[in-house]
């Protein structure tokens, strides 16, 4: 059995608002996750090749500068293990999203409550 201690697993936030990022990745780390974050498709591309087999989930925003979410999405699919993906958006009108989505704004709650969804090894206090 993991020790309470051991990350859950690796989260992959690509969202270009900071602060927005930061809060997602903060409540994240508070329930024990791994996380990485990436302002930008590209960014977040490159980190996801690399830890091709550790990624638990991505979570990344559609409309982004450069590489938007789709484009990512459809990138992400071609690596060897395809992580899950939660899509979050200001628009709610998106249509043949390749994964769910969460609109903008929402708080923590809503947000980890999603990821518990996704992912069902998170654990609430």
């Amino acid at each position: 059995m993991p020790s309470a201690q051991s990350p859950k697993q690796t989260v992959l936030i690509v969202e270009d608002d900071a602060m927005l990022r930061g809060i997602l990745a903060a409540s994240l780390l508070n329930e024990g996750f791994a996380v990485l974050t990436a302002e930008n498709g590209e960014e977040g591309l490159a980190i996801a090749s690399t830890l091709d087999e550790q990624l638990g989930l991505v979570v990344t925003d559609v409309l982004l500068p450069g590489m938007d979410g789709l484009e990512l999405a459809s990138r992400l699919a071609s690596l060897k293990r395809s992580p899950p993906l939660l899509f979050i958006s200001g628009i709610s009108a998106h249509r043949n999203l390749p994964g769910p989505v969460l609109v903008k704004p929402f708080g923590p709650s809503a947000f980890l409550e999603k990821i518990g969804r996704m992912l069902p090894s998170i654990q609430h206090h």
